[in-house]
């Protein structure tokens, strides 16, 4: 894989974008943690990165799999705003958007927090443009059953930034590529690259699907992005170092299903639906029985 820093990607778009702290801005109103602000600037590059590759691309279609609070999805619908492109942003996530709650939303770098009790459409609604929002369909589920169940038009790019484990973003992925159009780009968010033999568990799942489903397959450019060094500037525990991935069906050397065996797609899907299944009733069992969170059934990994 090419490997670039995210600044340097940017820069090679040759794509004009809004000031650093306009992003650094939207990215404190919108932390993917909301009680925890000062962790914004963490990656709020993917912002302005998700911003140029809208501007260049121009997709009419734009599926996003984990909304989080928005930020990546509402500097998209910027990107489409600004250069009025036609397009829509679907974005999955199982969490509430209409569901309230409690924040601190730091708006200049330089004020004290506000604690406030927001749902993210409340959010969005103000402190974001209503033109950003009329861009964005929010679709409210976990995208295992999403992707089956909803009809979506041809899809020209996606950004997968849900669950992190294996078998889900592998999920993400091929259920995507049952949705694309014929000329389609991805980006991954949180690949993190071996340091001496080491990956951390919880976000190994991106690299493991890069590694094994993608990279041999398309041209893949391997982003570097700053947030190790803003982990070490905020003293966090966790200072692993942390990458995107990026491709496009312009490296394909064969059709989309010339490559990929639909049959072999459909087995997995099928699959990842049943345990889907399985850990809703599971989440189910524990809101009703709390005390079953911490019981793990050995049926349950089976």
């Amino acid at each position: 894989m090419k490997e670039i820093s995210i600044q340097n990607f940017i820069n090679n778009l040759k794509i004009d974008i809004p000031p650093e702290k306009e992003f650094l801005k939207l990215s404190r109103i919108s932390p993917v943690n909301p009680k925890r602000n000062e962790n914004s600037i963490i990656n709020f590059e993917r912002g302005m990165l998700l911003y140029a590759l809208i501007t260049k691309i121009k997709p009419k279609t734009v599926l996003e799999i984990g909304t989080a609070e928005g930020y990546s999805t509402l500097c998209m619908a910027w990107a489409m705003t600004e250069n009025k492109i036609e397009g829509k942003i679907f974005t999955v996530d199982p969490k509430s958007h209409q569901q309230a709650i409690e924040r601190r939303i730091k708006i200049n770098e330089n004020d004290e927090p506000i604690n406030m009790i927001l749902s993210t459409e409340e959010l969005w609604n103000k402190f974001a443009s209503q033109e950003w929002i009329d861009k964005i369909e929010v679709i409210t589920g976990y995208s295992g059953e999403v992707l089956r169940s909803k009809q979506f038009p041809e899809i020209e790019f996606c950004y997968i930034d849900g669950s992190h484990a294996y078998e889900a973003v592998k999920h993400d992925f091929f259920a995507v590529l049952k949705l694309v159009s014929e000329k389609f780009c991805f980006l991954f968010n949180t690949y993190v690259p071996e340091v001496n033999g080491y990956v951390p568990k919880k976000t190994n799942g991106v690299k493991k699907v890069v590694d094994e489903e993608i990279m041999n397959i398309f041209e893949t450019t391997l982003i570097i992005t700053n947030s190790k060094k803003q982990r070490i500037e905020l003293k966090s525990d966790t200072n692993d170092e942390s990458a995107m991935c990026y491709m496009c069906s312009s490296s394909l050397k064969k059709s989309l299903w010339e490559t990929f065996s639909k049959k072999e797609v459909d087995e997995f899907l099928r699959k990842y639906e049943f345990t889907v299944k399985r850990i809703k009733i599971r989440k189910q069992f524990d809101k009703k029985i709390p005390f079953l969170k911490n019981i793990r059934f050995r049926w349950w990994k089976k």
